[in-house]
C-alpha cells in the first residue's frame, strides 16, 4: 500500500472511530446535564434553612438509604455537590484547551 493510501485510510480508520462514539458521547451530554440538576436540587435541599433542623433531628426520620450516606449526615451532599464541581471543572479546563 503506497503512503497516500495509508493516510487515507488511517484518517477513514480514526473517522470510523468518531462515528462509533458519537453517540456514547451524546448520552454523556445527557447524564451530565441530569447530573447537573440532580446536584442542584440537593443543593437547594442542603442549604436550605430547615436542613439544620432536619439533620440535628435525623435519627427521627428512617429513611432508606439503600446503603448510602444519609442525606441527614453532615458531609453527603457537601461532598456531592463538590465532587461535581470539580468534575465541572476538570470537563471545562479540557475542553478550553481543546478549543485553541
Amino acid at each position: 500500500m503506497n503512503k497516500e493510501l495509508e493516510k487515507i485510510q488511517q484518517a477513514q480508520d480514526l473517522y470510523n472511530q468518531w462515528v462509533e462514539l458519537l453517540p456514547e458521547l451524546e448520552k454523556s451530554f445527557e447524564q451530565w446535564k441530569k447530573a447537573t440538576d440532580i446536584i442542584e436540587q440537593l443543593g437547594k435541599f442542603y442549604f436550605s434553612d430547615k436542613w439544620r433542623d432536619l439533620h440535628d433531628n435525623a435519627d427521627q426520620y428512617k429513611i432508606d438509604t439503600k446503603g448510602n450516606y444519609s442525606v441527614l449526615s453532615e458531609d453527603a451532599v457537601w461532598n456531592a455537590v463538590h465532587e461535581k464541581r470539580e468534575l465541572d471543572l476538570q470537563w471545562l479546563k479540557a475542553i478550553v484547551a481543546k478549543l485553541d
